[in-house]
């Protein structure tokens, strides 16, 4: 069944490029375009749910799927010392501390709470490699439970928090600033770039250190991170079908969500807005996209439209074919603008200016 994975928690360049095929864990998962310049690693997405891609822990590294998640700042793996019962524990590819020569011990407990699921475990301390960049010294969380409806069923392993600190673990650094700390790059930003076209063998990718310019058209704008923590910026005014319906609102951008997150106090009045109709107690859209309208977010000085073509989506079973938007609510002030919003948007995220770029990406480069 599909499930909409939603990790906002709530407590030189290297390149990864996106794809949607499963591929095995093998010797072509690390791939070196340019010596000690660009660095390629082979990434996968899982019906536009999951976009995820692999790192090593360890000495030698062991290898995980993992989300590279904008959302959070910690970082996850399962423990091999997870119970038996722990079934959606045991069904990802586990941390074998014994087997690495530059794990370090922390012991730290640690529990995390996202917007559907949490897990707890214990802390470590090891050096987390990425395509050919190797980074010593990340604390990260060994996972000794999952919450199982969330993660049961889930392709990647674990979570690469690409938040800042003030939404990590107290005494701790994030990924991210470790990694720039290290000076692995002469630029402290990442960009991404998504793609929503099931069937396709390439998915998007991440690029630590740089921007590709073909990624996107125009021009990139810049908006200044609200409060540094998460890539939290505003947004001054939203329009449905041009016409002005709600704003100034605070937004973060997630690649751990997989929808747009609408606070709860105006999902109904949004969903309505763009045509949605009630239908069995939930909100459906048409399939051919008739009668839907567009959605715009004034975001600086420029704004940026959702077409109906971006935010429907399909589900399909045995029996049936049904159509929603890609909108949920949630118990928040904020929205959160997930995949959905990030496949049609090409984003950058500056750490050290601690500003956000947009531009409209471009779709089809073949």
């Amino acid at each position: 069944m599909l499930i909409f994975f939603y990790t906002l928690a709530v407590m030189s360049v290297l390149r990864v490029a996106l794809e949607v095929q499963e591929k095995t864990m093998d010797s072509q998962l690390y791939v070196s375009l340019f010596a000690l310049e660009k660095l390629q690693l082979v990434l996968e997405n899982r019906e536009n749910v999951e976009y995820y891609g692999r790192i090593g822990m360890g000495t030698p590294p062991q290898l995980f799927r993992v989300l590279f998640d904008t959302g959070s700042a910690n970082t996850w793996l399962p423990s091999c010392n997870c119970p038996d019962n722990n079934i959606a524990c045991q069904r990802h590819s586990r941390y074998k501390a014994h087997k690495s020569k530059s794990y370090v011990k922390n012991g730290h407990n640690f529990s995390i709470a996202y917007g559907n699921g949490h897990v707890s475990g214990y802390l470590s301390q090891d050096t987390i490699q990425v395509g050919d960049a190797i980074v010593p010294g990340l604390i990260f969380g060994e996972t000794l439970s999952h919450h199982q409806s969330t993660f049961e069923g889930t392709t990647f392993d674990g979570i690469v928090g690409l938040g800042f600190s003030q939404i990590g673990w107290q005494n701790s650094t994030p990924f991210l600033e470790l990694f720039c700390q290290q000076h692995q790059f002469e630029r402290c930003i990442f960009s991404v770039y998504l793609r929503r076209m099931p069937g396709e063998l390439y998915g998007g990718e991440i690029i630590f250190g740089g921007i590709d310019s073909s990624r996107y058209k125009g021009v990139l704008h810049y908006v200044p991170v609200s409060v540094v923590g998460y890539w939290q910026f505003e947004i001054s005014a939203i329009f449905v079908d041009s016409r002005p319906f709600h704003g100034p609102v605070t937004a973060i951008l997630d690649t751990g969500t997989s929808l747009i997150l609408i606070p709860q106090t105006v999902f109904s009045q949004v969903q309505e807005a763009i045509g949605a109709k009630i239908k069995n107690d939930s909100y459906a859209v048409s399939c051919d996209r008739q009668g839907l309208l567009d959605i715009q977010f004034q975001i600086g000085d420029e704004s940026f439209t959702l077409r109906p073509e971006d935010y429907v989506v399909r589900l399909e079973t045995a029996e049936e074919t049904t159509c929603t938007s890609g909108f949920a609510p949630i118990e928040s002030s904020f929205w959160v603008l997930g995949d959905i919003f990030l496949a049609r948007f090409y984003t950058v995220y500056d750490a050290e200016a601690k500003r956000i770029g947009l531009a409209e990406a471009v779709l089809d480069l073949d």
